[in-house]
């Protein structure tokens, strides 16, 4: 399958790409059509669109990502978070997400002031990542609920994945306060 990566800076978003990131993101959560339909992002706004574009042009993969720093443990912490992760039904199964992450991690190597990429997601899908380099850590995350606009800490499955930090720089077991909305 030939694809081409782009990381497209929230800010250069034509209506067209919004509106193919959207098409993706509905085929591949389609429980949440009604939310995609108007967005392409859950969250704090991305800084980036990374997305892979099949023959056509149009995405067949996509994430978002936005660089904050974060308090972990009692110091600062620069992460690249990373959300709204899909690639589409008929491309799946194919190694279309591990590129997707293959691009991510080069894309955040460009970033030298990143320590690490940052991800919370469903416990059935911790595998993809770990396969894609990302570590699972055992830190809850405290942020501000987009929908429910109140601050939760949640344990659910965390991962990491260090950039310009070495993974013994992590603060293991330390709540990782978002300072905001997740990805």
């Amino acid at each position: 399958m030939i694809l081409t990566a782009h990381v497209t800076p929230r800010a250069d978003l034509t209506p067209r790409l919004e509106a193919g990131l959207r098409c993706l993101l509905i085929a591949a959560y389609p429980q949440f059509a009604d939310f995609w339909a108007g967005a392409s992002y859950w969250g704090s706004e991305p800084d980036w669109h990374l997305w892979l574009a099949g023959v056509a042009g149009t995405p067949v993969a996509q994430l978002g990502c936005g660089q904050r720093v974060a308090e972990v443990g009692g110091r600062d912490v620069t992460l690249v978070g990373v959300g709204g992760v899909a690639t589409h039904p008929a491309c799946q199964g194919r190694g279309v997400g591990r590129r997707l992450l293959r691009a991510l991690h080069a894309f955040l190597l460009t970033r030298p002031d990143v320590e690490f990429a940052f991800l919370q997601c469903r416990e059935e899908v911790v595998p993809f990542y770990e396969r894609g380099g990302f570590l699972r850590v055992p830190n809850a995350a405290h942020y501000l609920d987009p929908d429910e606009g109140q601050w939760v800490t949640d344990s659910g499955p965390t991962l990491i994945l260090p950039v310009h930090a070495a993974l013994a720089e992590w603060p293991v077991g330390e709540t990782v306060n978002l300072r905001g909305t997740p990805w």
